[in-house]
């Protein structure tokens, strides 16, 4: 085995979407970027370290303007 084999799989996407987000403060500022981005919702937890629904809530409120 070589080490490629050895190394677990890393999801670039997910490493992307921690780059992009890590200067901002609050969740709602997160949410809005990595929805802008095209991520879903159980991508957007994964990264926020929160769930889905907290995610979906979050992009309630931003929908409506709260």
């Amino acid at each position: 085995m070589d080490e490629t084999e050895k190394s677990p799989q890393v999801d670039l996407a997910i490493v992307l979407g921690y780059i992009a987000v890590k200067d901002l403060v609050t969740l709602d500022k997160k949410v809005a970027v990595l929805n802008q981005l095209g991520f879903t919702n159980k991508d957007m937890a994964r990264i926020c370290c929160t769930t889905e629904n907290v995610i979906r809530a979050i992009k309630s409120q931003i929908k409506k303007g709260v």
